[in-house]
């Protein structure tokens, strides 16, 4: 059974989710973007002629060689180059415009996948039928008012918040929804919702007292949400939700869903692995017999969260920081919006930047001396920070937040050496290193190996992966198929406890480096 997998069109930003193994072209008719091809396909007029943007498609076979002859360089043709994973693509040749706005029309019934993690919800809605996508909105999380991480969560339910925590989840689980695709909340008649387990449990009202204390057990959430649930009443009639199950007791159904959009799974000639980071960063091992486990409690500062001037990966947020040639700072936002704040891959970013400008030693301290020195300024509690931006933006970065970036970064890295010596593997026999994540997508490899983020060894098996979890979710959403897949996962399953290998703290400590080590 082969997953949906993701064609965005640009600059519409258009999308389409597709079986593996179709064409660029059959994905663009499904996404409703007219790409010229007066060969009908053929080969032979190289009108349809793209240019891939993110991701890879199907390497290229002798036929789309000899209809590239009359193609630009550089290029590939739609009507021949298959869908292997996500990828974000660009007609050369345009036969209009269409917006990216969410549009309802047509569809009697739509389809839903949804993330829920612990800072953000992220949607996404496709009509079933054609595999068009309706539209996709992320929103906060609304159970950020009972902290920031997942244990802070899990005690405010144990202390008789649970009932308030579970209505804070449907109702952004039903913003979510419903800024995907406006005003059609009552048309959803297929939901799948992949989360960590306190997320998922928390969501479905399910006790949570077995995640609070060891053995660490996990929750019974998979019965589905409560009956009177406002979610469920606001979807169709009747409406089909199944919450993703959990591979371990902090190793959720996001990860599950994220190894289905993947396509990870055991018995493969070399190890692949999967790194979601994320509030609760978890990494997953697939060797040729079984899938190794683990999780870390990175905090929210991945996702933006808890920082001075951090936020969500939405609109605005800088998703990239770099030096010009001139030597002045540039940042990228989402949607090249004015700047409002650094989202989580623009902090790992800037932390790049000032790391290899000489403005971060090794140690994570920030000094003034160097390039950007007009920049630097302690505030009122004498913390050092560094400006990157203009205007009224919040675009500051201080010791402190430099601080809670390496304690996020040093809880991957350890989750990763962990895993991998547990199952007696060297990360340079790495196949593929997935790094996942509401913002995986936008992270460069560069900075990843440059911090210690992942091991230097794996740095040509590094791929950005972006959102697994609501890759997966939809997928499931949309093949009843793949949960069969799924089930078989549940069953090859090793949990790997991190705190109780003898060398946890050492690798620990070195991991807080903000360069990379030899575990």
């Amino acid at each position: 059974m082969t997953a949906r997998v993701q064609v965005r069109f640009m600059p519409s930003g258009a999308t389409a989710w597709v079986v593996a193994g179709e064409t660029v072209l059959s994905a663009a008719r499904s996404a409703g973007v007219p790409i010229s091809a007066s060969c009908a396909g053929r080969a032979t007029c190289g009108e349809c002629a793209i240019r891939v943007l993110e991701g890879e498609l199907s390497t290229i076979e002798a036929v789309e060689v000899s209809g590239l002859t009359r193609a630009p360089a550089g290029v590939r043709l739609a009507c021949q180059a298959r869908v292997e994973g996500a990828v974000t693509v660009r007609p050369l040749i345009s036969l209009g415009t269409r917006t990216s706005s969410p549009k309802v029309d047509g569809a009697s019934e739509l389809t839903a996948g949804v993330d829920l993690g612990t800072t953000s919800v992220s949607a996404v809605v496709v009509d079933p039928v054609t595999g068009r996508e309706i539209g996709q909105a992320t929103v906060p999380n609304g159970q950020a008012s009972w902290g920031a991480d997942v244990l802070s969560r899990l005690s405010a339910a144990l202390a008789g918040e649970g009932t308030a925590l579970r209505d804070a989840a449907e109702r952004s689980v039903t913003s979510a929804l419903d800024a995907a695709a406006p005003g059609a909340l009552a048309r959803i008649s297929r939901l799948v919702v992949a989360g960590n387990t306190a997320m998922s449990a928390l969501l479905a009202g399910a006790d949570v007292s077995g995640l609070a204390t060891h053995p660490f057990v996990v929750p019974g959430y998979i019965a589905g949400l409560h009956d009177g649930s406002h979610l469920v009443a606001g979807l169709a009639p009747g409406a089909r939700i199944d919450l993703v199950p959990a591979l371990a007791s902090f190793v959720g159904g996001d990860v599950l869903a994220g190894l289905i959009a993947t396509g990870i799974k055991p018995g493969g000639r070399h190890p692949v692995m999967l790194v979601d980071m994320g509030t609760n960063a978890e990494v997953v091992l697939a060797s040729r017999e079984q899938l190794f486990v683990a999780s870390a409690a990175a905090g929210p500062a991945f996702e933006g969260g808890g920082l001075m001037c951090g936020g969500p990966a939405v609109e605005g947020a800088v998703s990239s920081v770099r030096v010009a040639a001139d030597g002045t700072i540039e940042l990228d936002t989402i949607g090249n919006a004015p700047a409002l704040w650094f989202s989580g891959a623009g902090l790992v970013s800037a932390l790049a930047v000032l790391r290899a400008s000489g403005h971060i030693d090794a140690t994570g301290l920030l000094d003034g001396a160097g390039p950007f020195e007009s920049r630097f300024s302690r505030d009122s509690n004498g913390v050092l920070g560094v400006d990157l931006g203009e205007g009224e933006a919040c675009l500051r970065l201080t010791q402190l937040d430099v601080r809670a970036l390496q304690l996020a970064k040093a809880a991957v890295r350890t989750a990763i050496e962990m895993v991998l010596d547990r199952a007696a593997i060297e990360s340079s026999a790495l196949e593929v290193l997935h790094v996942a994540g509401a913002f995986g997508g936008a992270l460069k490899t560069k900075e990843l190996v440059s911090l210690g983020v992942v091991p230097r060894q794996a740095r040509d098996a590094v791929r950005s992966a972006g959102n697994t979890a609501q890759a997966g979710a939809v997928a499931l959403a949309l093949d009843d198929g793949l949960w069969d897949e799924a089930r078989s996962l549940l069953e090859r399953v090793t949990p790997v406890d991190l705190a109780s290998h003898p060398e946890f703290n050492r690798i620990l400590m070195e991991a807080v480096s903000l360069e990379s080590f030899s575990a």
